[in-house]
C-alpha cells in the first residue's frame, strides 16, 4: 500500500505526465504550484498548478496533463494566479477537493499500474480513423479529427455526414471502437452539421454540468480516453462440475446471460473491472449492470448468474453506469449473500 505523501516530502520526487513521460523532479512547492526542474545543464522549470496532480504511486508523482500540455507552464519564476485560474481549472479544483478532502495537506495515493501499461486511457489523437459506436450499438462512422472539446465523426464517403460530438459524451475505447453515451438519433439530432461548433456552444450550463459529472467520474477525460476494462481471466468453481473455470472476458462479449431459473436476460455488451453490462432488447433496450461476483457458471456459450430473473430488473437495471457508492452497495450485498449461503 502506498503511503500518503505530504507536500513537503514531495521534493526530489520524479514527475510523470498522463502520457507516461518523465518531465523532471519536484524542486519546490508553493501554495498554488509545484515547481518541476527538467535537466541539469540546460535546465527548464515548470510551475504546474497543484490541482493538475493526479497522485503519487510510491515512485512517481503523476500529472493529469500530457507532456505537451505541461509546456504551457514553463517559466523561470512562479506564475500569477490569473494566468491559469479560469473556469475550467476552478471546476477541476472543486472536483479534486471534493474527491480528496486532504488535498491541501497531502498528495492523493494513485495507482499508476494501469497507466504505465496503457490500460487506463489513451491520448485522443490515437483514435483518429477508428470506428465509432452509439449507445444503441449503431455505427456512426469514423473519427475524422479531434478538437479541444469535441470529436469530429464522419459517416459515409459519398453522401458524407459530420457529427461534432462533445468529448464528455465519449464513454470509452475498447481497443477497436470508440463508444459514446448517446443513441444514434440523439447524435444526429443534436450534433450533425456542416461546420464545427463555436467555442461559445461549450459555455452553456448544460454542457458545463455534463463535463463536471464526467470529470468527477474520470478526471483525465479531457486528456485521455478511458479504455474498456478487460481482464485476462477469472477463476471460479463450476456450478455443476466443481472444476475451476477460467473466463476469458474478451470472448464473452455478445454471449447469452442466463439466470438461476434458466431465463435468457440478454447478451453481454461490455465487461468492466467489477461488473458485466447485459443488454436486453432491440427497440426497447434494458441495460443490467451485474457484479462479476454473481457469475457462477460459464459453459462456452452462456454466462450464468446466481439471481432469479424476477429480481434482475429491480437489482441491476440502470440507464447509466452505477456510481462507486451504488457499486459498493451492490458488491456488499453480493458478499453478504455468499456468507449466508455458506451458513
Amino acid at each position: 500500500m502506498v503511503d500518503i505523501l505530504s507536500w513537503d516530502k514531495s521534493i526530489d520526487e520524479d514527475v510523470k505526465t498522463s502520457d507516461d513521460k518523465k518531465v523532471g523532479k519536484v524542486r519546490a512547492v508553493t501554495t498554488d504550484f509545484i515547481q518541476i526542474q527538467k535537466g541539469t545543464l540546460d535546465k527548464k522549470y515548470y510551475f504546474v498548478p497543484k490541482h493538475y496532480i493526479q497522485g503519487y504511486d510510491g515512485d512517481d508523482i503523476w500529472l493529469a496533463l500530457t507532456e505537451d500540455e505541461v509546456k504551457q507552464f514553463e517559466s523561470e519564476k512562479e506564475m500569477s494566479l490569473s494566468s491559469f485560474d479560469n473556469a475550467q481549472y476552478r471546476e477541476r479544483k472543486s472536483v479534486v477537493e471534493k474527491q480528496y478532502p486532504q488535498f491541501s495537506s497531502a498528495i492523493p495515493t494513485y495507482s499508476s499500474k494501469g497507466q504505465a501499461q496503457n490500460k487506463v486511457g489513451m491520448s485522443w489523437d490515437k483514435v483518429i480513423g477508428e470506428e465509432v459506436k452509439s449507445a444503441d450499438d449503431q455505427d456512426l462512422g469514423k473519427v475524422e479529427s479531434i478538437a479541444a472539446d469535441y470529436v469530429e465523426v464522419k459517416e459515409g464517403t459519398i453522401n458524407k455526414k459530420h457529427f461534432y460530438i462533445p468529448k464528455s459524451f465519449v464513454e470509452e475505447f475498447d481497443g477497436k471502437k470508440l463508444h459514446v453515451s448517446l443513441t444514434k438519433d440523439e447524435v444526429k439530432e443534436r450534433y450533425e452539421r456542416d461546420n464545427p461548433p463555436l467555442p461559445a456552444e461549450f459555455e452553456s450550463n448544460e454542457y458545463k454540468d455534463i463535463s463536471r459529472q464526467r470529470e468527477a467520474k474520470y478526471p483525465q477525460y479531457r486528456e485521455l480516453i478511458p479504455l474498456m476494462a478487460k481482464e485476462p481471466g477469472l477463476e471460479m468453481k463450476g456450478q455443476e462440475s466443481g472444476e475451476i473455470l477460467k473466463i476469458p472476458w474478451e470472448e464473452v462479449i455478445h454471449k447469452h446471460v442466463r439466470t438461476s431459473d434458466n431465463v435468457d436476460i440478454g447478451d453481454v455488451d461490455k465487461v468492466g473491472n467489477e461488473f458485466i453490462v447485459v443488454r436486453e432488447g432491440v427497440v426497447s433496450i434494458h441495460l443490467y449492470y451485474i457484479p462479476k461476483s454473481y457469475i457462477n457458471h460459464y459453459d462456452g456459450s452462456s454466462l450464468w448468474v446466481n439471481v432469479p430473473s424476477g429480481l434482475v430488473g429491480a437489482k441491476f437495471e440502470r440507464k447509466n453506469e452505477p456510481t462507486k457508492e451504488e457499486m459498493d452497495m451492490i458488491l456488499k450485498e453480493a458478499e453478504n449473500k455468499k456468507v449466508n449461503e455458506v451458513k
